[in-house]
C-alpha cells in the first residue's frame, strides 16, 4: 500500500490548515506579522477547500476550528464560527453558479470572500463580544494578503495536481 494514495489534495490542504492554525494562535510577540500571514492562509486554504473540494466534513471542520479560534483569540466564542459556517452555507448555495465562471472571475471572487470573512469577522465580534474594530488591522490583513494571495493560490494548484 503507498502513502501517497492518503494524500489526497484534500488531506493535504487540511494539513495546511492545522500547521496554519497552529501557528496563527500561537502569539510570536516578536513577529505578529508572522501570526497573521498565517491567519490569513488560514482563510485562504478554508476558503479554496470550499470551493474546490467542498464535502459535508467541512461543516465539522468550519465548527471545530470557528470555535477554537474564537476561545484561543477572542475568549468568546461567536464571531469565527458564524463567519465559517456562513461562508460555507454561501459557497454551497452558490455553487453551481460559481462553477460556471472564468478562472478570473473566480480569482477575483475567492480574494474578495477572503477580505470580506476578514471585515465580517471584525464586526461580529465588535458586535457580540464589544471588540473594538481596528482599522490598522484590517489594513495590515490586506496587505499580508495582497503580498501572499498569488503565491498560495499557485501552491494550491500545484497540490491538487
Amino acid at each position: 500500500m503507498e502513502f501517497s494514495k492518503f494524500l489526497t489534495p484534500s488531506v493535504k490542504l487540511n494539513i495546511i490548515l492545522t500547521i496554519s492554525f497552529s501557528v496563527s494562535v500561537n502569539s510570536f510577540i516578536l513577529f505578529p506579522n508572522v501570526n497573521n500571514a498565517f491567519y490569513i492562509l488560514f482563510h485562504l486554504t478554508f476558503i479554496y477547500l470550499i470551493f474546490y473540494h467542498y464535502h459535508y466534513y467541512l461543516y465539522v471542520v468550519a465548527l471545530v476550528y470557528g470555535i477554537l479560534f474564537d476561545i484561543l483569540l477572542l475568549n468568546y466564542i461567536g464571531a469565527h464560527l458564524i463567519t465559517f459556517l456562513s461562508l460555507l452555507i454561501l459557497f454551497a448555495l452558490l455553487r453551481k453558479y460559481l462553477n460556471n465562471l472564468s478562472f478570473y472571475k473566480i480569482i477575483f471572487i475567492y480574494f474578495i470572500s477572503l477580505i470580506i470573512s476578514l471585515l465580517f469577522e471584525q464586526i461580529i465580534a465588535n458586535i457580540i463580544n464589544d471588540y473594538k474594530f481596528n482599522t490598522l488591522l484590517i489594513l495590515n490583513f490586506i496587505l499580508i494578503s495582497l503580498i501572499i494571495f498569488i503565491p498560495t493560490l499557485f501552491l494550491f494548484t500545484k497540490l491538487d495536481k
